[in-house]
């Protein structure tokens, strides 16, 4: 159906936006997040760009996936639009049709060239706790000890089989909750090396002599960060920021 509200135009429109993802929700996979958007946008009337050939779909790329029954208040999406009056109108059509539990938080534009946020994508923040069905009252003592190790050897699985890593090199900062029984923790997610929360912990409580079920695990991630290089040091930052202050320092 044709607009009927005057657009700005240009080329092309390239946005990113940041959404929540909370909720019942959580229990839907990455594909089917995939569909819900591409629907939301026919809904919300965006002037969404396809791409050619015999085959068109909406031009959308997502981060980075996040495991089903994780919840996040971080996660972004780039897409490109033919025309608009604006990023936020652009965000609050599509917040005028979600469902609960998905919220546009944030949208910017994006310069020309500029990568993916998949390609950008380098360490993810997250908070974790264990379930009450894990009886496990001393774990945040037991697994700051465990983070003290010197390596952190793990067997992870690839597309080829399995390879040795050490997990210390991919966990760049932590913070106990002690007395709400949760860490925060800063884990390398990114192209050439991701590590899951969940093989963090299996190792962890096989360090302690139990054993480790996902279902023990409550994952919440609450920021995507990309790397940013200044003199020699390595920063990251939230992919929408305006803030210097909100960048972390991780190496130099």
């Amino acid at each position: 159906m044709a607009s009927v509200y005057a657009r700005r135009k240009r080329s092309v429109n390239k946005l990113r936006l940041k959404f929540s993802k909370n909720g019942p929700i959580k229990f839907i996979g990455h594909l089917d997040l995939m569909r819900y958007f591409q629907k939301a946008i026919r809904r919300a009337d965006i002037d969404i760009k396809y791409s050619e050939g015999f085959s068109p779909h909406q031009v959308l790329s997502f981060a980075q996936p996040l495991s089903v029954g994780a919840t996040s208040d971080g996660e972004y999406l780039d897409m490109t639009v033919n025309s608009m009056i604006s990023a936020k109108d652009v965000m609050d059509r599509l917040n005028s049709v979600m469902n609960e539990g998905v919220e546009i938080l944030a949208i910017t534009e994006l310069k020309e060239g500029e990568d993916k946020a998949m390609t950008l994508s380098a360490v993810a923040k997250y908070s974790l706790r264990l379930r009450p069905s894990c009886d496990f009252p001393e774990w945040t003592y037991k697994m700051e000890e465990y983070l003290k190790k010197d390596t952190l050897p793990a067997m992870k699985k690839t597309k080829s089989g399995e390879k040795e890593i050490d997990m210390k090199q991919m966990l760049f900062d932590y913070s106990f909750d002690h007395e709400n029984s949760s860490v925060e923790m800063l884990l390398s997610m990114s192209s050439k090396e991701t590590l899951k929360p969940a093989l963090l912990f299996e190792y962890f409580f096989k360090s302690v002599g139990r054993e480790f079920d996902t279902k023990f695990l409550d994952i919440h991630r609450i920021d995507i960060y990309r790397s940013v290089n200044d003199g020699d040091k390595t920063y990251i930052e939230p992919f929408i920021t305006d803030d210097i202050n909100e960048r972390i320092c991780i190496n130099g």
